[in-house]
């Protein structure tokens, strides 16, 4: 796809010249196919439950046939390109093909530790407000990667500020829901609200590796939903700066790999994205005073939630000690992360644009320069060429954000106030837009019981 570049390299590169900045930029291009076809959905923007053609799911089993010999070749080109990747991150890349829903029961399995779950719930009532901001952050993350953007475009829930606004503050509510009440309790409203989640998974994946829709989520991109590219878009400047200072990242899909898209690999680089940030770099999120016993809750908690969406314990991002997990973030970050920022295009930029925009309503101060120069030093990357591209008033935001983040969180108690904040900001959220949330039930911020 045209200005997307993808995770197997690059085919060509061209040179952009900004006339606003005067400056050339070496921007990476991958040409894909450009086939188009309408997609019909839902008036509220979701993927319809629609009937699936028997001989869909014959596609997809004839797909997973040569599941085998694509594993073997992935793991050749991890070996061949990298040699780098630990024995339990090559294990979790087997999930690349496996459906994401592994078909486990949603019910407690005998691995769990009620104790130390709680802590996790008990995590987010003391650190939300810095959880809600490393999760924006690993969302850019997320849109670097080609098989877990391709299908966000396509669904066009979270391509419009607006429409991002709905999605992500709807995934917020989710997340409060789980930590509120109790997901293990088939009864409660937690565990409804979690198994929906998890249907909706299970029914997108089936459509999105259905024969009838495939070949247009492979090839989709944000030019096909009539977006066009700025004159002087910022991305070629953030692949200057990366590719020299970043390594070969593992290969995630190629000709002979095409993607099985919301796989078990999907699912717990999603689970990564909801922690990642905050457990590899807690001081950098705000979190300064966490202590390991608060860090192995919130892993134990998203291994337990990770389970009942449907994720193998084989594959389960959260099934190790806090200084495993840590090694595991960091690992992805240096063999996936980096790799993937380096190549970003204008879809990346577009849809990471729409996501900040969307929430500075919610949160006013936030921008896509700011956050990404946030990222950038939180990943430790230098980004030289896209600082000089900074408007003052991006870079007075990004040092705001450091103050906030690196010197008043120091002071007890102010976390807790930006939390209540965050709260009054959903709740005006909720009363400007009722219809976007949950109409029976309101969780509430207060405690929970154990």
């Amino acid at each position: 796809m045209t200005l997307l570049c993808s995770a197997e390299g690059r085919s060509g590169e061209a040179l952009l010249q900004c006339p606003v900045m005067g400056q050339t930029l070496l921007a990476p291009g991958v040409a894909l196919r450009t086939r188009h076809t309408h997609t019909h959905l839902t008036p509220n923007g979701d993927i319809p439950n629609g009937v699936i053609k028997p001989h869909d799911e014959a596609d997809r089993n004839n797909r997973m046939d040569h599941k085998n010999i694509k594993q073997v070749t992935r793991l050749r080109s991890i070996g061949t390109s990298e040699g780098r990747a630990s024995p339990r991150l090559k294990e979790l890349l087997e999930g690349l093909n496996e459906p994401g829903d592994s078909g486990n029961l949603p019910e407690a399995p005998e691995w769990l530790d009620r104790e130390l779950f709680n802590r996790g719930r008990q995590f987010y009532q003391r650190y939300l407000f810095c959880i809600f901001f490393s999760d924006l952050l690993s969302l850019l993350v997320m849109f670097s990667i080609s098989r877990i953007l391709r299908p966000l475009i396509y669904t066009e829930r979270s391509d419009t500020p607006r429409r991002a606004l709905r999605r992500y503050v709807s995934t917020i509510m989710h997340v409060i829901t789980w930590f509120s009440g109790d997901v293990w309790d088939p009864l409660d409203h937690a565990h409804k609200d979690i198994m929906t989640v998890r249907s909706t998974h299970k029914n997108s994946a089936q459509i999105f590796n259905s024969s009838t829709h495939y070949e247009e989520v492979e090839t989709m991109d944000v030019k096909k939903k009539k977006h066009e590219e700025p004159r002087c878009p910022i991305y070629p400047a953030i692949c200057q700066d990366l590719q020299p200072q970043v390594r070969a990242g593992l290969v995630l899909e190629s000709p002979d790999n095409s993607p099985v898209y919301i796989s078990q690999w999907d699912m717990l680089i999603t689970q990564y994205s909801f922690l990642g940030m905050m457990v590899a770099h807690p001081c950098r999120m705000g979190a300064w005073w966490v202590t390991e016993n608060e860090l192995a809750g919130l892993i134990h908690f998203w291994r337990g939630i990770g389970w009942l969406l449907g994720i193998e314990d084989k594959y389960n991002f959260c099934n190790g000690t806090v200084k495993e997990t840590k090694a595991l973030c960091h690992e992805i970050e240096q063999l996936v992360v980096k790799p993937r920022l380096s190549e970003v295009g204008w879809s990346h930029e577009h849809m990471a644009s729409s996501l900040i925009d969307g929430m500075n309503y919610m949160v006013p101060g936030l921008s896509y320069p700011a956050m990404f120069r946030f990222l950038a030093d939180s990943l430790d990357l230098a980004v030289p060429t896209f600082i000089s591209h900074m408007s003052t008033f991006h870079t007075c935001q990004y040092w705001v954000l450091r103050f906030v983040f690196h010197v008043l969180f120091l002071v007890p108690g102010v976390v807790l106030l930006f939390n209540q904040l965050l709260k009054t900001a959903i709740r005006f959220i909720q009363n400007q837009n009722p219809s976007w949330f949950f109409k029976s039930h309101h969780p509430h911020f207060r405690g929970h019981s154990s």
